[in-house]
C-alpha cells in the first residue's frame, strides 16, 4: 500500500504546473538593449547597452549598463558623427503590476558618466571648418520608465522610455530615448 501511495505521489507531483520564481531577492540578471532617439534623421542613430542587474525586496532592483551610442548632427550636406561611451546606475523601483508579476512597471533613476568624441575626433571638418571641441567627459543623470513582461521564467522582455540629462555633451543637454531589451534572470 505505501509503494502505491509514493507512486501516486510521484505522478501527481511531476503533472503539478510550477509558477516562476520570479524578482526574488538577489536574484541577477543580464540585460541587452537597443535604443533609439526619436524624431531622429534616417542615419543610424543608435544606442546599444549591456548590463547586470540584481534584484532587492518588493521587485525593486540595482542595474549597472554599458553604453555606447552613435549619433550624427547634420552640418549642411554632411553629417558629423557623434560617438558616445557611458556607464549608467541606478535604482529602478516598482511602480504596478499584475498579480503573478509576468507584467510589470518600473521607474528607475541613475547616475550617468562617460566621453563623448565628436567627428571621430578630427578637427577639421570637410569644408575647412575648425571644431571647438572634439571630446570631452560627460555626466548627468537619467529617469526612465521600463515595461517588462516575462516571456519563461528566466527571459523578459522589456519596452522602455527614457530621458537624460547630460552635462558637456555636443548634443545638448536633454536627450530621450526609446528601447527594446531582453533579460536572462539566472
Amino acid at each position: 500500500m505505501s509503494r502505491l501511495l509514493i507512486t501516486m505521489l510521484f505522478i501527481v507531483t511531476m503533472n503539478v504546473q510550477s509558477f516562476a520564481q520570479q524578482m526574488i531577492p538577489k536574484q541577477k540578471g543580464f540585460e541587452i538593449s537597443y535604443s533609439v532617439y526619436p524624431n531622429s534623421p534616417d542615419k543610424q542613430n543608435y544606442v546599444l547597452a549591456v548590463g547586470m542587474i540584481s534584484y532587492s525586496k518588493n521587485g525593486k532592483y540595482v542595474f549597472g549598463r554599458a553604453e555606447y551610442s552613435s549619433k550624427y548632427y547634420e552640418y549642411r550636406n554632411y553629417n558629423i558623427p557623434i560617438d558616445t561611451y557611458l556607464l549608467n546606475a541606478g535604482y529602478s523601483f516598482y511602480v504596478i503590476g499584475d498579480s503573478m508579476r509576468n507584467v510589470n512597471l518600473n521607474f528607475g533613476v541613475g547616475a550617468l558618466g562617460g566621453y563623448e568624441l565628436v567627428n571621430r575626433n578630427k578637427p577639421i571638418l570637410y569644408d575647412g571648418s575648425l571644431l571647438d571641441s572634439t571630446e570631452s567627459f560627460i555626466y548627468g543623470a537619467s529617469g526612465k520608465f521600463s515595461l517588462e513582461s516575462y516571456l519563461t521564467e528566466h527571459i523578459a522582455f522589456i519596452v522602455d522610455g527614457q530621458l537624460r540629462f547630460l552635462q558637456n555633451s555636443q548634443l545638448g543637454t536633454l536627450h530621450s530615448l526609446f528601447g527594446l531589451g531582453l533579460r536572462y534572470n539566472f
